[in-house]
């Protein structure tokens, strides 16, 4: 219904403009007129002249009558002699009508109402013709009338194969609705029978990929529930045993033995549940925070925080860089990524063993327009056969002299990942030990 009323409407603009342009080019009173000066040419009596104007004007005027686009309004015909008097005129009460040169046609303002009007200059004669102009809301209100019949008997003839072919071209894609709806909220296999309709494959194809994603997401999930639930396990069972323990053991070593115990137990807990949780809040792509802060400040934060853990195993942690450089940052994603990365360094690389670096490097610097930072040590390394599950979900060396998480390298390349960045691994300090290289472009935001 909204096409045909367009279509009405396009009809009407192009009637209506059809219909000024030909009186403004060639109106119908110019055509009349010349059809009058033609028998006027050759006639001097002024008596016959008369004549032929009365009849011509009672003749149009006789079969507008019956017009009801006019309305009854009468055409004026008057009749001037060489010199410019009046000899007749249709409308005793109109004067003399003064035009400019022998023949023309323009708009004029005749008895105070707008006229379409021509004259020509046959022989001894000016005719003169004037027809009042039809305002413009009643023309377009006539016009539109009658287009509107020919829409309204065009639009069964253009609404009922439009229906059928929407209704025909719909029905695939009903079936593909309802097999989509039978499915259970747990069936997130791909869909079978794939309409052959090309627009339909595509959106099918679409839904499969999808449901990809979402089975690779629960298989994630899954995942990380069972990795969390072993992870766990350990610590659970040395709280619950060094509290059997307190329980029983009287004052003493193995009472203070069982506390540490229970306390590291705790502690390593705590850190798992909270890197979980971290894990968890990034796999649902947070969305960014870009404020204007300063890196060096973060950096500087970052190894303060730990300067104490450094110091107490002998390590010379230290920050190379600009003295300031301000940059849109969001700090809490950067601050998971940088922290998770020094911990791992002073952890992994520096602890008390065989080969134990004695070095932390954090350097940030500027590469293109990408921030780096890069922090390495110059600890025992990890071994090629290693480096490239480093960053998987609570992978840990079986060489590892200490125990940890296994989600710091995890947590540190989803950060880096939502800033549009990446984490590498490589050569560590002066040819020995890890070096991590974070970048990630400098207007993220």
């Amino acid at each position: 219904m909204v096409a045909m009323a367009l279509v009405w409407l396009v009809l009407l603009a192009q009637a209506a403009w059809a219909h000024y342009t030909a009186m403004d080019t060639n109106p119908g009173v110019r055509r009349l007129a010349l059809a009058l000066a033609q028998p006027l040419s050759s006639m001097d009596d002024p008596v016959e002249a008369r004549a032929l104007v009365r009849g011509m004007a009672q003749t149009l005027n006789a079969l507008r009558t019956d017009l009801a686009l006019l309305g009854g309004d009468a055409v004026l015909l008057q009749l001037q002699d060489a010199h410019g008097r009046l000899v007749h005129s249709s409308a005793v009460d109109i004067p003399l009508v003064a035009v400019a040169g022998p023949s023309g046609h323009a708009q004029l303002v005749i008895a105070g109402r707008p006229h379409w009007a021509a004259w020509e200059s046959p022989g001894a004669w000016r005719v003169l013709v004037a027809e009042p102009r039809v305002s413009d809301a009643r023309l377009l209100g006539f016009i539109g009338e009658d287009l509107a019949m020919s829409v309204l008997l065009a639009f069964p003839l253009v609404g009922l194969p439009l229906w059928l072919a929407v209704r025909t071209g719909l029905r695939p894609l009903q079936r593909l609705g309802a097999q989509i709806a039978e499915r259970s909220a747990q069936d997130l296999r791909p869909l079978q029978n794939l309409p052959p309709e090309r627009e339909l494959r595509g959106l099918a194809q679409a839904f499969d990929q999808l449901l990809a994603r979402l089975r690779a997401h629960l298989a994630r999930e899954k995942a990380l529930v069972h990795d969390a639930a072993h992870e766990l396990r350990t610590p659970m069972a040395v709280i619950a045993a060094q509290a059997h323990v307190l329980l029983q053991a009287p004052e003493g070593p193995v009472r203070v033995q069982a506390a540490g115990a229970l306390v590291h137990a705790l502690q390593r807990a705590a850190h798992l549940s909270e890197q979980l949780l971290t894990l968890a809040a990034l796999e649902q792509a947070p969305s960014l925070r870009a404020t204007p802060l300063d890196l060096v400040a973060l950096l500087q934060d970052c190894v303060v925080q730990r300067s104490g853990w450094a110091d107490g195993l002998g390590v010379q942690l230290s920050l190379e860089g600009p003295d300031s450089w301000v940059l849109p940052l969001d700090r809490q994603l950067l601050w998971s990524a940088l922290g998770n990365v020094l911990d791992n360094a002073l952890r992994h690389g520096c602890e008390p063993g065989p080969g134990a670096g004695r070095e932390v490097l954090v350097r940030s610097t500027q590469e293109g327009r990408e921030v780096v930072v890069w922090i390495a040590d110059d600890g025992p390394g990890i071994g090629a056969d290693e480096q490239a599950r480093v960053f998987e979900r609570f992978w840990r060396s079986p060489h590892a002299r200490s125990s940890g998480s296994g989600l710091g390298l995890t947590i540190a390349q989803q950060a880096l990942g939502h800033l549009g960045g990446s984490i590498t691994l490589g050569q560590g300090l002066h040819g020995r030990g890890v070096g991590f290289t974070l970048r990630w472009p400098m207007a993220f935001g």
